[in-house]
């Protein structure tokens, strides 16, 4: 699978401008057809507290929802992304025709198309990582500081594309001076991330490697199943198998390049032996296998951007028109039935004899369902037992005068927890009610009511 001959040709200028069409017809209609996705409500959260840190991820993503809410996010993300890819192509291979077959491939990369509907962290991370790569493939070692350092600020793992640099430069037996001004560069931007942790007792660092390196006694092969299956479904299951290939048998003059896929998709597939991940964690390394991909076979080409334009139909069909019936739908419980929570912006409607002006907070089991409420009702929110710790508990409490009332709201039936009902005179409910979409249940959500806070 070397690089083709100048004279052979892989996907067409009107096949690739067709794939970025199709792509961004499906990404417009998803963020307009679907709910706020729960763990982007919990981001546009941390927007509402902008810091240096949280303690799930560092800051960026919060910053560009502070900045161009979460739509503007999406799409600036989005569109760089592909705008950087197209670029970094253009220079690696040399033409034009080239550089837009990439931009197709990742247009339709389905962890990519995510990133570009629900603003998640890997959203920026995607976009600097993908300068940071061609900074330094172009040796721009100033530039390179810059995006690596954004990089950085958006997810820790932006670390891997420093080690595959790294590999480089030892395969090369050359490191750069310049380099050095681009470790100082990313540094500096990282600092105030790395004092946020140290003034949190390392929060932020210890859960990262907790949660993604920590040793759970259910992992193992199993686990590692799953991150295959997970690089297949939102890699592509085409371009997955295509971007080991690229890594082990690329060009030599690819070897940045080729690092920068394998890397990611070594380590977390090492972590995935060790702990249940999430699919989406090596999503970078598809960025420059993207780029790989578009200088190989078109059999190839063709195979990898089709298939992955089918996972992203498919899915997004089924996200807005689904047809079939799964026991447990986590892709469109995700993804609808949350607006229904602007119920709680008039309680009223659910206990008569409730103020608005008299609840002071509404508390949840867990933070993604605090962050839908405080989205959709524009509510004070706080999460109670049994959360997990998250930034919320970073977060002072709310200030609830005696007499003022709360707020329960849960999923599954959790009860307000005997620390919380404590607090207060006496506890109603639970009153249901429910999120629908297109005739299916998706939440059933139980509200109750903790009346008069004690002295």
């Amino acid at each position: 699978m070397s690089l083709p001959s100048p004279a052979s040709t892989g996907l067409s200028l009107k096949t690739c401008v067709a794939l970025l069409g199709v792509a961004m017809a499906a990404r417009l209609a998803l963020v307009l057809g679907t709910d706020v996705y729960f763990d982007t409500a919990y981001y546009w959260q941390w927007s509402r507290k902008l810091d240096w840190g949280y303690f799930d991820h560092p800051p960026l993503v919060a910053w560009h929802i502070a900045l161009l809410g979460i739509e503007g996010t999406a799409m600036l993300c989005g569109v760089g992304t592909v705008a950087a890819v197209w670029r970094l192509a253009r220079d690696v291979h040399g033409d034009a025709a080239t550089a837009w077959r990439a931009a197709a491939l990742w247009s339709v990369v389905p962890a990519g198309a995510l990133a570009g509907v629900w603003p998640t962290p890997d959203s920026p991370l995607l976009l600097f990582w993908t300068l940071a790569l061609w900074a330094l493939w172009r040796e721009r070692w100033v530039l390179a500081g810059l995006a690596g350092g954004c990089a950085l600020l958006s997810k820790y793992p932006a670390v891997l594309l420093g080690v595959a640099f790294l590999i480089a430069t030892v395969r090369a037996r050359r490191l750069p001076w310049g380099a050095w001004r681009t470790a100082t560069l990313a540094g500096a931007f990282f600092a105030p991330v790395v004092f946020w942790n140290a003034d949190h007792d390392w929060v932020g660092f210890a859960f990262q490697l907790s949660h993604g390196l920590g040793r759970d006694w259910r992992s193992g092969w199993s686990t590692f199943g799953e991150f295959l299956a997970g690089q297949l479904a939102l890699g592509g299951p085409v371009l997955f198998p295509l971007a080991l290939v690229y890594g082990v048998r690329g060009p030599r003059e690819h070897f940045l390049l080729r690092m920068a896929a394998c890397v990611p998709l070594l380590f977390f597939g090492y972590a995935s032996l060790r702990t249940r991940g999430e699919a989406n964690w090596p999503s970078a390394a598809y960025l420059a296998a993207c780029v790989g991909v578009a200088g190989m076979r078109p059999v190839w080409q063709r195979a990898a951007a089709f298939s992955g334009l089918a996972v992203v139909l498919v899915v997004g069909s089924h996200l807005l028109f689904p047809v079939l019936h799964f026991r447990r739908d986590r892709t469109l419980s995700r993804t609808h039935g949350w607006s229904v929570l602007r119920e709680l912006a008039t309680p009223q409607r659910l206990f008569p004899e409730l103020t608005p002006d008299n609840v002071a907070a509404v508390y949840a089991p867990n933070y993604q369902l605090a962050s839908q409420v405080a989205y959709y009702a524009r509510r004070l929110t706080k999460t109670g037992a049994p959360a997990r710790f998250s930034q919320y508990d970073l977060w002072a409490d709310p200030e609830v005068t005696p007499g003022q009332d709360v707020l329960w709201v849960s999923e599954g039936g959790a009860q307000p927890p005997e620390e919380l009902a404590s607090r207060f005179t006496t506890v109603e409910g639970p009153v249901e009610f429910f999120g629908d979409f297109r005739g299916r249940r998706l939440h059933t959500f139980q509200v109750w009511r903790l009346r008069a806070r004690k002295p």
